[in-house]
């Protein structure tokens, strides 16, 4: 009988904790609820966010280096741009390295890509500033409309040659897209998935312009996963909410950088680079923008 009084109070002692226990567990749930996912979603962020010069080339041209320190005050790690700025390149190297800032990427359009001298000169300005990238911002020699199956063709064939030139000197091509290139082609894709499914990957990077793939009625996070280590970097630009569907600052339009990013992480894209064409105040532009980017999880 002692044996059994026994084994029933441990059982009773086992069982009051077991519903304390579960009680709390259950309170903790209710005052923090994330706690029940904070274990099994891991959240993700930008370490490092670029920025294309462009839209700051007015303040750039009144006090370059003084535009150049605000950038590198506001957390930018990486630029893309053509040339360099200030009187000479040594000088211009010097502020970067004193502000910690690298030259990520530059380039031109095809048809001065595809004159040897002037590619020569191209990559030579790149290596010059230690650049990753030489980057093709337009593929087409005119203005880009109605293009066939032979055009992306052409244009494929003349990446491939481009990007074999760059490797061989050191440098890697990008391709920059526009929405000219999402029309329909070749069995109904996309022309610009044409040009992936025939470049080669080791001498074309993809350059994906998040912004005109959008408008052009592509899908960027289809495209990640489909073309899996293709993308290298992306132009993160913003669409506004109107019938135009004009540029905005990342974060002030519609365009779902958290969803896209989650895929960009599994799918291997390496550099995120702010884009605005134009708006009335660059630098606020660019400061709200990295803000945004720095504090979005995915």
């Amino acid at each position: 009988m002692t044996n059994i009084s026994g084994k029933i109070h441990e059982a009773n002692n086992s069982r009051r904790e077991f519903v304390k226990q579960s009680s709390l567990s259950a309170l903790g749930i209710l005052l923090y609820p994330s706690n029940l996912f904070s274990q099994s979603v891991e959240k993700h962020s930008l370490k490092e966010i670029g920025l294309i010069m462009g839209v700051i080339e007015n303040e750039l041209k009144q006090d370059w280096e003084k535009t150049i320190r605000a950038v590198a005050e506001i957390g930018y790690k990486y630029l893309e741009f053509n040339g360099f700025y200030g009187r000479d390149l040594n000088t211009f190297k010097k502020v970067l390295k004193e502000t910690g800032l690298r030259p990520l990427a530059g380039g031109d359009v095809m048809v001065n890509m595809l004159n040897e001298n002037k590619l020569k000169n191209l990559i030579e300005d790149a290596l010059s500033l230690d650049r990753k990238y030489l980057v093709c911002y337009w593929p087409w020699l005119d203005n880009g409309n109605n293009k066939t199956t032979d055009d992306f063709k052409k244009a494929a064939d003349n990446l491939n040659w481009i990007g074999e030139v760059c490797n061989k000197e050191g440098i890697k091509l990008a391709f920059h897209n526009h929405d000219k290139e999402f029309v329909k082609v070749d069995g109904n894709i996309f022309g610009y998935e044409y040009i992936l499914n025939n470049t080669s990957p080791e001498k074309v990077a993809m350059e994906l312009d998040l912004y005109w793939c959008i408008k052009g009625g592509g899908e960027p996070i289809e495209l990640l996963k489909k073309y899996k280590g293709r993308f290298e970097i992306f132009h993160v630009k913003d669409m506004d909410n109107t019938a135009q569907k004009l540029y905005t600052c990342p974060g002030k339009g519609i365009i779902d950088f958290k969803a896209i990013f989650s895929q960009a992480k599994q799918s291997g894209v390496k550099y995120y680079n702010v884009e605005i064409d134009k708006t009335d105040n660059p630098i606020a532009c660019i400061t709200d923008s990295y803000k945004y980017l720095k504090e979005l999880r995915f």
